[in-house]
């Protein structure tokens, strides 16, 4: 399959990317997947690592020391996609683990579908800790709930995911105008699965796995103070812009479960008072 996938870097050496090693591995049991396959590794980190890269398939090495985010990197990779006139863009977060048939079950369902200009993206499931995480329903107040985990095919109610994993179709991304900026790391992919729904559009959920990292699923090992506060300020904005007013009311609610649930939870209770003042915050702006 004719794919482009890129690969986003954080202050994470290429060598220790779950992400790049995953497909490394892929690459020495099924060498003929990579057939027409480039990569894009887009190193968001502050130092350069060209110098260090030992890969066998075709990439490409991006440095941004700026720390743009996700969107940015992405618009990139969509550029690169519409230049070289890859139908299909595969977006990766740096922490992501996956078997040698990833690649194969991904592809294959889409490649099956193909014709069916409606499906735009296709994703597999992410879990934590052996749990099922993603794909989740959209449901009312800006709640996501896991779908059912014997799930495969075409979702016929609203999901949204991590990024991390998602085949996109490079076509679909060229007439929305690519990924919003403004949800520059956070909350991206919410967007994204709204407007896919908004616009008509399908996902197909595969047989796919995939193992991820995520920063809200593990406070105590992911997450850092500056993070939390940058998701945050984007949910709200999220909520804010493609919610109804009762719904924001309703994060209020969540929030202060969330709240005393970190209070509880979280070795570090700056998370806590953190969501509090936010609280406060989001009142204020609504009186």
């Amino acid at each position: 399959m004719h794919l482009l996938s890129i690969v986003v870097l954080y202050n994470c050496k290429v060598n220790e990317s779950k992400t790049i090693n995953s497909l490394l591995r892929a690459y020495e049991l099924m060498p003929s997947l990579f057939h027409g396959f480039k990569l894009i590794i887009y190193d968001n980190s502050l130092l350069c690592q060209r110098t260090f890269l030992d890969i066998p398939f075709e990439y490409q090495y991006v440095h941004n020391p700026k720390n743009v985010g996700l969107a940015k990197a992405y618009n990139y990779a969509l550029c690169v996609a519409t230049e070289s006139t890859y139908k299909w863009i595969l977006l990766f977060d740096q922490d992501t683990k996956f078997g040698q048939n990833f690649l194969l079950e991904l592809t294959s369902s889409a490649h099956d579908m193909e014709k069916d200009n409606s499906i735009v993206a296709w994703l597999p499931k992410a879990f934590y800790n052996n749990t099922l995480f993603s794909p989740s329903k959209m449901l009312w107040g800006g709640v996501n709930r896991p779908i059912d985990i014997q799930h495969i095919g075409i979702c016929d109610f609203p999901v949204t995911t991590v990024g991390s994993g998602v085949l996109l179709r490079t076509s679909f991304l060229q007439v929305i105008g690519g990924f919003n900026e403004i949800y520059w790391l956070d909350c991206l992919d919410r967007w994204l699965f709204h407007l896919i729904y908004s616009l008509g559009k399908r996902v197909y959920i595969t047989e796919a796995i995939i193992e991820h990292d995520l920063s809200v699923l593990d406070y105590n090992k992911f997450m850092t103070e500056p993070r939390y506060q940058n998701i945050l300020k984007y949910e709200a904005l999220f909520m804010k812009s493609y919610n109804s007013r009762y719904e924001n009311y309703f994060l209020l609610i969540r929030l202060l479960k969330r709240t005393l649930i970190l209070l509880v939870k979280a070795k570090n209770k700056q998370y806590a008072k953190i969501t509090f003042y936010h609280i406060i915050k989001l009142i204020r702006d609504m009186l």
